[in-house]
């Protein structure tokens, strides 16, 4: 049997082997994506194994770019970008915790409400303030 023989490649200045994270990284992310399985199970949402978690690199940005490529029906949230923030600075809630105040329900319910307003927005199309009003 004859071996193929190696070639060592060589990085040239200048260029490119992706971006640092793979949200940003459009030109390669598709071409390497490599399906190990969890595609599967991510896009399986009777399955209790559709959520995603993983250390740094991981591939999570990967599957969830891969779910958006291949189904309609994908809305994408970022929690960054939820209201969520500004109630963890709130000195009522703050106030209410300190006495000892079981609020495990009303967090609940506000990330219910807070989900059930991001798919709203995402089903009538309102993206700018004046496409709210016009909703309303």
């Amino acid at each position: 049997m004859t071996q193929v023989p190696k070639k060592d490649f060589v990085f040239r200045k200048h260029m490119s082997i992706g971006e640092v994270d793979a949200e940003n990284d459009s030109r390669f992310l598709h071409d390497c994506f490599i399906d190990t399985g969890d595609f599967d199970v991510l896009e399986d949402t009777h399955s209790s194994q559709c959520i995603v978690l993983g250390r740094t690199g991981s591939g999570k940005s990967a599957l969830l770019e891969r779910l958006e490529e291949c189904h309609e029906q994908v809305i994408r949230i970022e929690p960054d970008e939820l209201a969520l923030k500004h109630i963890s600075n709130s000195t009522v809630l703050s106030f209410f915790e300190e006495l000892g105040v079981n609020l495990d329900i009303f967090y609940s319910l506000l990330w219910q409400h807070t989900l059930a307003v991001e798919l709203i927005k995402h089903k009538y199309n309102i993206d700018t303030p004046s496409a709210k009003v016009n909703f309303f």
